[in-house]
């Protein structure tokens, strides 16, 4: 019998430097229709703002590890849970629902002998071609019952609170902690079961793949059909629903009453309609320029260095915008394609995004203590090198914690040409 007071679910989260996911999941989390359970965090030695996040959100358990060893962290976890059923959650996947909490317990509670359920993921728009075929393959529309040969991944599942404390995870393992431990329970008798429902959105899929051909484009469109409505309720995916922090590069504008000027023509444009646009920042030579709508930060040496001033002096801003917007005030404003910039990155999950330009065209690098990199073809036009040109002062979306580092594009940037 359940004692009066005793917790439904405890909810043990893993993750490291996934500060973008948390501050999507655990308002989500907060928002489940069933109230009666207590998140236990797994910290796998972060550097970004995970613990601000987790602080703003008054997570009370939280466990930090230098190690990545899965089975012992979550065994770990364990040890901190005082519910009944345990639930484990990767930090990067969202529940679809309000109800995915108790989804999962009315599945498990069906039958003594179901020792742990794992429900479905479901990619998102931004998931690789790859990574959608792998969500779809292996997370169907009907559950599964597994008596022998189980499957089981604990990036969305629940277990049995006293099965599982009594039989932990192999601590020693540096992956397929789940699957070696459904193998084990189930040779005690127990089963393990999926359910279709206690949906999740996984970006990355199980496998984490980010190459994608063109012979599986045409196949992207047509699984992303099938997803398509699950989309369009996704709150996370529309810029009204997230917080942005604007950062206005005025750093070589030297005559102050052009700087006014021209700040007040971008605050005519960027209108009362843009409210989720949470704070904005100015870069600029001026110690003494002033504006109720704006903060002002002093210019340094480098955007580098002035990037990694605005996150510590805006940190608990930080803790809150899901993205920051960059525009160089030197260049010309265009709001309609950087509304559609952003519509595209937040749409797509992408942790940066910057504008382009594609050219075919011979050319000469010269980078400085190496040998000039060059092309100098005398081929048609079509046989000639594709060029991507990176125009960022035309404006950038990126994750806020890219300014922690100094920076708003890596390799994963996605360049709209």
């Amino acid at each position: 019998m359940v004692q009066k007071n005793k917790l439904a679910a405890s909810i043990i989260i893993r993750g490291k430097n996934e500060a973008r996911w948390l501050k999507i999941l655990l308002p989500i989390l907060k928002k489940q229709s069933l109230k009666n359970f207590e998140i236990i965090f797994c910290d796998n030695n972060s550097s970004d703002n995970t613990m601000e996040i987790l602080k703003r959100f008054k997570i009370k358990k939280i466990l930090t590890f230098k190690k990545y060893l899965p089975g012992k962290i979550l065994n770990s976890g364990i040890k901190f849970c005082e519910g009944e059923f345990i639930c484990i959650l990767s930090s990067h996947c969202i529940p679809v629902s309000n109800t995915w909490l108790q989804e999962h317990l009315e599945f498990i509670k069906r039958n003594k002998k179901y020792a742990a359920v794992f429900g479905k993921q479901i990619p998102l728009p931004g998931s690789s071609t790859q990574n959608l075929i792998d969500l779809d393959i292996v997370f169907k529309d009907q559950e599964i019952i597994y008596t022998k040969d189980p499957y089981l991944n604990n990036a969305n599942s629940i277990y049995n609170a006293k099965i599982l404390k009594n039989n932990l995870f192999n601590s020693k393992l540096t992956n397929i902690e789940d699957r070696e431990w459904a193998n084990k329970i189930i040779k005690k008798g127990y089963k393990i079961c999926y359910s279709a429902m206690s949906e999740v959105f996984h970006l990355h899929g199980i496998h984490q793949h980010s190459f994608q051909s063109n012979r599986s484009i045409n196949t992207h469109k047509i699984l992303q059909k099938k997803y398509i409505n699950k989309w369009k309720k996704c709150e996370f995916l529309k810029k009204e629903n997230l917080k942005f922090g604007l950062i206005i590069n005025a750093r070589r504008e030297h005559d102050f009453k052009k700087l006014k000027i021209k700040i007040n023509i971008f605050l005519s444009k960027i209108n009362n309609k843009t409210n989720y646009i949470d704070k904005i920042i100015l870069i600029s030579n001026f110690k003494n320029f002033r504006n109720n709508k704006i903060s002002t930060i002093s210019s340094k040496n480098s955007l580098s260095e002035d990037l990694k001033s605005i996150y510590k002096k805006f940190k608990n801003s930080c803790s809150i915008w899901n993205y920051l917007i960059y525009v160089n005030i030197e260049k010309k404003f265009n709001k309609k394609a950087l509304l559609k910039l952003l519509n595209k990155a937040v749409y797509n999950c992408y942790e940066s995004c910057t504008f382009g330009e594609k050219i075919k065209e011979n050319f000469i690098i010269n980078v400085k203590g190496n040998e000039a990199f060059k092309s100098t073809s005398l081929d048609k036009v079509e046989n000639k090198p594709l060029i991507t040109l990176i125009k960022l002062s035309k404006g950038i979306v990126a994750d806020v914690d890219y300014l922690r580092e100094g920076s708003l594009i890596t390799k994963n940037t996605h360049i709209e040409c």
